[in-house]
């Protein structure tokens, strides 16, 4: 094992995210992939032990941030302004005998103005605030990075992550095992068989193997295969289709010389 790998254990072990522990949400009017908190909490207490033995936290300071003015409905002075509150959070663990801490802030809005025009305050936004906070320094370890470097917004990647919950989830896990094996199989040979016959261009055979390449370690996941004969058999289908457009190349130039030879 190289010192890379050594370094990026605990991201693998916790960087995949199940289904269901994610949902829709819209922050600011922009459309977001939401993680669950307590999935959070209970993957953590998992990797480094309970919550104030092997993991925790420490709030540094919070504060109240003042934001947009709220204007008299009769033009007069304003009635105050929009509120943030920000709390700045150091999250402490132990891992492969020592200890370690990442820092973060979170942020809640705390008295604002609605889509609807109305104005809110929000009681729980120091809650809301630690969690943000606590939620942001598990990310720097890698916790649910496929979320937070936006492999969920990749319908294929979002596929695969149901298909191994599914699996996780199954009363026949022996059977649902083998239904995808299977379907990694089908994919393999679909995949090898397109880039051995059906794409006109080397650079486009070059391009659709690097893409398929880049899938098949989550798709053998999901099968609980080894990708190493898979990736085998597409660099192979890759070479066999680039190969082939080659040679149909150099027989178009034969026939061609032979027709101006015979003109």
């Amino acid at each position: 094992m190289t010192q890379d790998t050594d370094h990026l254990s605990l991201w693998h072990q916790v960087e995949k995210t199940p289904t269901t522990a994610v949902k829709p949400a819209t922050i600011n009017g922009q459309q977001i992939t939401a993680i669950d908190t307590m999935h959070m909490i209970r993957l953590a207490t998992q990797t480094f032990g309970p919550m104030g033995l092997g993991w925790g936290y420490r709030i540094e300071d919070e504060r109240y941030d003042q934001g947009a003015p709220i204007p008299d409905p009769k033009g007069g002075e304003p009635l105050g302004h929009e509120l943030t509150h920000t709390v700045r959070l150091t999250l402490w663990y132990q891992w492969q005998g020592q200890k370690g801490e990442v820092t973060q802030f979170g942020h809640t809005r705390a008295v604002y103005r609605t889509n609807r025009g109305t104005w809110m305050t929000d009681g729980e936004a120091p809650k809301k605030s630690v969690s943000d906070a606590m939620k942001k320094c598990l990310s720097l370890l890698g916790f649910a990075a496929d979320i937070f470097t936006g492999l969920f917004d990749d319908q294929d990647y979002r596929a695969l992550r149901e298909a191994e919950t599914r699996l996780e989830k199954a009363e026949d896990f022996d059977a649902e095992l083998q239904k995808y094996r299977d379907e990694y199989q089908k994919w393999l040979e679909r995949e090898c068989d397109t880039l051995r016959h059906k794409i006109p261009h080397p650079k486009s055979i070059s391009l659709a193997a690097e893409t398929m390449l880049q899938r098949i370690n989550d798709r053998a996941s999901v099968a609980r295969v080894d990708p190493t004969a898979g990736i085998e058999w597409i660099t192979k289908a890759r070479d066999d289709g680039i190969a082939r457009l080659y040679a149909e190349q150099e027989q178009r130039k034969q026939q061609q010389q032979e027709e101006a030879s015979h003109g």
